[in-house]
């Protein structure tokens, strides 16, 4: 056997816990490059290339694939509607270049392959594939988390202080209370996020659309302690609001929240985030990531961004044409997107109920 050799594999299995090793090393450590994201997380057909020299592992990268019009379909893993983001090669600086170098070998082999690849940390190797298929895409804000929520409070605008306060004020006084679901409530909680997710964004996400794949990934992470679920009860013990995070490296990521919509239960969404964020800092988290998303109301949390990019590539005839009609099918639905929103400008805005931790989908096109 060679030194040092590239597998191909659909599961991790033994390099797991080597591979989050890597991953821990990383800046910042990816939740969706964990192991229990790894091995549960595709959408198709999961493709682990691991580089391993003597049985030790040295890197590789997590991708997905399908077949797509007689082409290979190259993402990386959990591409879609999940939205992976912080996403690269896995290896420590000083062994990339050797992992990139089979990576990029099996990624450009000869063939019909269509390679779309979103969610890419800035100055990743892998943006090296095209020269002329980089492009950024919706950034990723943040914000370094002080020792005290007081000081947290303090460093946000007026009106979110105000937000966050009244809110509070208003929901707990009507008997809602705050908890962080158990290990043994997961199952039980992810199902009610599904019902509350999809309540208030069915027509506007299609992140349930691959529920079956979280739904693997977040049993995983749970049981790992790095999936955590957070929820805000009435007095009658309905759950009104639910959101999922993910806890990797001392940094707490935002992932996907549901609330009802009720008028009396406006702000739910701000009140479970805020408790969610003063327990974080309670206990040494040191960063709050919203990660992919240019929503207004991320700003009214973060004060930094990460770039965030993509690159997209096609070898052979028929993967390079059906490029070119991806490209051209999302620049007539962009224009669409575009001359709907100015008709409903001029007509003007249904009403809504404001809620600050309200997103859309994250899914980049």
């Amino acid at each position: 056997m060679a030194d040092v050799e590239m597998l191909a594999v659909g599961q991790l299995g033994e390099y797991a816990d080597a591979w989050d090793s890597l991953v821990d090393q990383m800046d910042p450590p990816s939740p969706s490059l964990r192991s229990w994201w790894v091995d549960n997380a595709a959408i198709g057909e999961a493709v682990l290339l691991l580089v391993v020299d003597q049985g030790r592992l040295v890197g590789g990268l997590a991708l997905q694939r399908w077949e797509d019009h007689g082409c290979e379909r190259i993402e990386m893993l959990g591409g879609g509607q999940l939205a992976p983001d912080h996403l690269d090669i896995v290896a420590l600086p000083d062994d990339v270049d050797r992992v990139w170098g089979f990576v990029r070998s099996w990624l450009l082999r000869p063939g019909q392959r269509r390679i779309d690849l979103i969610g890419l940390r800035a100055g990743s190797q892998l943006l090296g594939i095209s020269s002329k298929g980089v492009e950024s895409i919706d950034p990723a804000p943040y914000v370094l988390l002080p020792a005290t929520w007081a000081e947290y409070v303090a460093s946000r605008a007026g009106r979110v202080r105000s937000t966050i306060t009244r809110t509070d004020k208003r929901l707990t006084k009507a008997g809602v209370t705050y908890r962080v679901v158990p290990a043994d409530r997961v199952s039980h909680a992810l199902e009610v996020f599904r019902e509350l997710h999809d309540l208030r964004w069915s027509e506007e996400s299609s992140f349930i659309e691959a529920w079956a794949a979280f739904d693997r990934a977040a049993r995983a992470g749970a049981a790992r302690n790095e999936v955590v679920i957070s929820e805000l009860v009435d007095a009658s013990g309905r759950v009104i609001a639910s959101e999922v995070d993910f806890l990797v490296g001392g940094r707490l990521s935002f992932y996907q929240a549901g609330r009802l919509t009720e008028h009396e239960l406006r702000g739910s969404g701000s009140m479970l985030k805020a408790r969610i964020l003063a327990g974080a800092i309670a206990a040494g988290v040191t960063e709050f990531d919203l990660l992919r998303g240019d929503e207004p109301y991320k700003v009214e949390w973060a004060d930094a961004e990460r770039d965030l990019m993509r690159v997209r590539l096609a070898i052979g005839w028929r993967a390079k044409l059906l490029l070119i009609a991806s490209r051209t099918w999302y620049r007539i639905a962009l224009i669409r997107i575009q001359r709907a929103a100015a008709k409903t400008e001029a007509t003007g805005p249904a009403e809504r109920t404001r809620d600050d931790t309200a997103q859309p989908d994250r899914v980049t096109s």
